[in-house]
């Protein structure tokens, strides 16, 4: 049995597209040991469940909305797209974490334990260099820094890679597919057990700039920021990026965002909302009261993308899946720059499948306007 098999469908019709996609993923005698996709907010997502349900019956399935799908074929909208993970190669444990709006740090400590434990129930030897973690969250729930920070500490050596759910840029609702239905407030986080040689990575292409900021009044519930380096937060980043406060709007900000150093190394911080009218700016990640940072200036995404790939290339040989979220920032950079094509062809070309996401998760931090991957080579690794 092949060990990951990748599907997508651009019907627009929801009996079709899951029809086209259980048709790609499970054309094989044994059940896949776990099913992902990610879709289209713009189905119709009761019809959709309807579909899922009828279609995959007691297969473990799990998948979100997004803000544009990356598939076989490239980056798409419209589409649904998935993976299928063959149980002759992969062992799978999952465990939803519900309301997580009002997630307390036991919650994810407890699901985390309980995860790990489950696992090595079947797997006693279950650790980083045979098995990771992937988490689908939320990406309205303001709750990923909490989640991520305590599910990641559960996991000792074992990586986790994940991505907060979109619904385009509506920002209003946006769904997990778990347990046969679409749901909100929650996230989902899987355990991947494989022979397989394997490898987690997260990049972005933003450089640290000379231009210092200091957040002097916000509200980190609401990730809102008032006030940078003491003047309205609208006038200062704008300033800081070089522009006049009218221009700044969230295309800069997604080419110049602010990045924090935690452990040595640069992690964006996204903007979503540019408030011109009382000069505020809200961010996809927490941000608070007296936090020091550092406005980035952009490189090349696609250079930058590409110099990752080789390099995960050259440790573990040909990819045969690459499980990846692109931040919508940066697709959004992408679509703006004209560089769709080019981004578009690198991830068909490494087995990428994923979907654009409003946040990236990347063991226990919480960031914006990167990509974050797993990387999985073929059965024999290296060449």
């Amino acid at each position: 049995m092949t060990a990951i098999r990748k599907a997508v469908s651009l019907s627009p019709d929801e009996e079709q597209a899951v029809s086209d996609l259980h048709q790609q993923l499970c054309a094989t005698d044994a059940d896949p040991a776990l099913c992902l996709f990610f879709c289209s907010p713009k189905y119709d997502l009761a019809k959709l469940e309807q579909e899922m349900r009828r279609r995959f019956g007691d297969i473990p399935l799990i998948g979100c909305t997004t803000a544009g799908e990356i598939t076989p074929l490239g980056y798409r909208e419209d589409s649904i797209t998935g993976v299928a993970f063959s149980p002759d190669h992969f062992k799978v444990a999952a465990q939803p974490i519900h309301n997580i709006s009002t997630f307390k740090l036991q919650d994810g400590l407890d699901a985390g334990a309980e995860l790990v434990a489950d696992l090595k129930k079947d797997i006693p030897h279950a650790n980083g260099h045979n098995t990771f973690a992937f988490m689908l969250i939320d990406g309205l729930s303001n709750a990923e820094e909490r989640v991520t920070a305590a599910i990641g500490s559960q996991l000792g050596d074992i990586p986790l890679v994940g991505g907060s759910t979109a619904d385009s840029w509506a920002l209003e609702q946006t769904s997990i597919f778990h347990d046969g239905a679409f749901q909100r407030n929650m996230a989902v986080v899987i355990l991947i057990h494989t022979e397989l040689p394997f490898q987690v990575h997260y990049t972005h292409h933003y450089v640290a700039s000379d231009a210092k900021a200091v957040i002097t009044e916000a509200d980190s519930l609401s990730r809102t920021v008032y006030e940078i380096n003491g003047v309205p937060a609208t006038q200062e980043y704008a300033r800081l990026c070089g522009l006049a406060e009218q221009d700044l709007d969230i295309s800069v900000c997604s080419n110049h965002p602010i990045l924090m150093k935690i452990g040595g190394k640069y992690y964006s911080r996204g903007v979503v909302e540019v408030n011109h009218a009382e000069r505020y700016i809200r961010f996809a990640c927490a941000i608070g009261k007296g936090v020091v940072c550092t406005i980035a200036r952009p490189s090349d995404p696609t250079v930058n993308t590409k110099e990752m790939f080789d390099k995960i290339r050259q440790e573990i040989g040909p990819l045969d899946l690459v499980l990846g979220c692109d931040c919508a920032a940066r697709k959004m950079i992408c679509e703006e720059q004209g560089l769709m094509p080019e981004i578009s062809r690198v991830y068909q070309d490494n087995n990428v499948i994923g979907f654009a996401t409003f946040g990236e998760q990347y063991n226990t931090i919480h960031m914006n306007n990167s990509f974050s991957c797993i990387a999985i080579g073929k059965a024999g690794g290296v060449p």
